[in-house]
């Protein structure tokens, strides 16, 4: 039976996924890479028309593009995926589509909450766990994954493969401007050099580091003070000697303690995986 599906194609994460995918789920060799699924199934695509395709985009342009971060290994019993963060506009997405064609519940109303997710392994229950240790250890080693949602892709299988039938564009939402993140441990040598590595390739935050010891790799200075626009700082004693040091800079500008103690050396993964959680969250970002 010829069917169609809405998705948002993921490139950024094809070096991660696209040989695990070969291997564990049927959809990369009908032709479907790395994606997250908005709605699926959807109509036979003879019945895809261009009211049909004005109602869908209408539908989408409620979600305005957005950035997002796979970081996180789900699971479902037989199926291992990425899954992406922030979740909600995904779930926006899938819950204009469901309203604007409500013939069309997300996978058929099979299931009660809706799960936005980058599949890697489906089917069995084995490869999932396969995939899943895999996935995991990749992306410790890697990173998280960074992209962007821009489109969202009407896709039909009427012949046994998948091809691309439409593409909704997203309405371009407003930039936001890039921070100046100062990340401030004691000597500079593991935690906040770990914090600036990490954070210096995102596109929202121009990042530096430096310690309150007089031993400091580098030590804090009023020039890193004055270039803030954001302080990060590991304790809250780090905190403290800011204050006393530079007090009146520091008068509007926010400081924010993270609670990440000294037990970590240089690019620690458990370092790195807190590092995202904790400055994203402050930061709003991902």
């Amino acid at each position: 039976m010829a069917i169609s599906a809405f998705a948002v194609k993921v490139p950024a994460a094809e070096h991660l996924v696209a040989d695990l995918r070969h291997r564990y789920d049927a959809t990369a060799v009908q032709g479907v890479p790395a994606h997250i699924t908005v709605l699926v199934p959807f109509m036979d695509p003879a019945l895809i028309g261009a009211e049909v395709l004005q109602r869908a985009q209408q539908a989408l342009s409620r979600t305005p593009a957005f950035d997002f971060a796979l970081r996180e290994v789900g699971r479902f019993p037989e199926t291992a995926y990425l899954a992406p963060e922030p979740a909600a506009p995904f779930i926006e997405m899938t819950l204009a589509l469901a309203e604007a064609f409500p013939e069309f519940p997300p996978y058929g109303g099979e299931h009660d909450s809706v799960v936005p997710h980058l599949s890697v392994a489906h089917g069995s229950a084995a490869d999932a766990d396969a995939a899943a240790i895999e996935l995991q250890s990749r992306l410790i080693a890697s990173g998280a994954v960074r992209a962007a949602c821009t489109a969202v892709t009407l896709m039909e299988n009427s012949s046994g493969n998948w091809r691309d039938m439409h593409v909704f564009q997203l309405t371009q939402a407003p930039e936001r401007p890039m921070r100046n993140v100062l990340f401030i441990c004691s000597r500079n040598q593991w935690r906040s050099p770990t914090a600036e590595q990490l954070w210096r390739r995102h596109p929202l935050v121009s990042a530096r580091s430096a310690g309150t010891s007089p031993n400091a790799r580098h030590r804090v200075s009023v020039d890193d003070i004055e270039w803030a626009d954001v302080i990060l700082v590991m304790e809250e004693k780090h905190k403290s000697r800011l204050m006393a040091e530079f007090s009146r800079m520091l008068a509007h500008k926010p400081v924010h303690v993270l609670d990440i103690p000294d037990e970590y050396k240089y690019m620690d993964p458990e370092l790195i995986e807190e590092l995202q959680r904790s400055v994203g969250s402050i930061l709003e970002i991902d």
